[in-house]
């Protein structure tokens, strides 16, 4: 049996949170530490309140009352403090962050909260799985309700190759996005990164004094090359299934340094 983590952006009574864990403790045992409050698009910034401890609640996870750590900092920040005080003793094989209201996709991912709990894990030597939930862009930040059965299927699924293919052979986390009205039939596809951002920015107003809130996100499909965790997810409604790896290094830079 494992030792799982189980983390997220979305704050601590998140009923992703709840749904990844349901999926987690069949796996071993489970640990959840995880933001007081919303933290979507913190990415893997280290702010927050450094003066207070850990606090614990509980959450109810089907018929078990489960304890959770958790903390008013980003994801990254839970995760970091979590692993230098109640789990300094324990040896975690896998991490789970989600599952996300909104799905993480391209280059976007460097400002989701989600996947930078992943990447403060994987750097620390902790496997990690990264999941997400397509959703509309004004469900984002809200509990929604959601059926979350698709995305715990295929987290479970992928749970399930991690322990057979004992860890993840050449790279360090796992992004998993789900499309929206999926079931256990979806298809899934490994994919690579949208090259550039998913999630563009309108303003309202188109003057100098314009200000952040006046902005709305909106996509744009004709952007999206075949093969990306965005045509996979949006065009092709596939579960887009992403490696990632902790080396940003560029792999060739030709004559440049010469």
């Amino acid at each position: 049996m494992m030792e799982i983590l189980c983390t997220n952006d979305d704050g601590v009574l998140s009923p992703g949170l709840i749904a990844a864990v349901d999926a987690a403790r069949n796996f071993g045992r489970v640990w959840v530490t995880a933001p007081s409050s919303q933290k979507t698009g913190a990415g893997r910034s280290l702010v927050g309140d450094r003066t207070a401890p850990l606090s614990i609640t509980e959450i109810n996870v089907g018929d078990q009352k489960i304890p959770a750590f958790h903390l008013e900092g980003t994801p990254a920040l839970v995760v970091r403090h979590a692993f230098s005080t109640v789990l300094r003793e324990r040896k975690i094989d896998l991490a789970i962050s989600g599952i996300n209201y909104g799905e993480n996709i391209g280059y976007d991912i460097s400002t989701s909260g989600t996947v930078g709990a992943a990447l403060e894990c994987a750097a620390r030597g902790v496997p990690a799985i990264a999941v997400s939930m397509q959703t509309e862009i004004t469900g984002h930040r809200t509990y929604a309700p959601i059926d979350w059965n698709a995305a715990k299927f295929f987290l479970s699924l992928f749970i399930r190759r991690f322990i057979e293919k004992r860890g993840f052979p050449g790279f360090d986390l796992l992004k998993i996005d789900v499309p929206m009205g999926a079931d256990r039939q979806t298809d899934w596809k490994v994919c690579r990164l949208h090259r550039s951002p998913y999630y563009l920015t309108r303003m309202g107003r188109q003057s100098d004094d314009a200000v952040v809130a006046d902005a709305t996100l909106y996509t744009d499909e004709s952007r999206y090359a075949e093969g990306t965790d965005a045509h996979v997810l949006v065009k092709d409604r596939k579960v887009a299934v992403t490696p990632l790896i902790l080396d940003w290094t560029a792999p060739h830079t030709g004559d440049f340094f010469t």
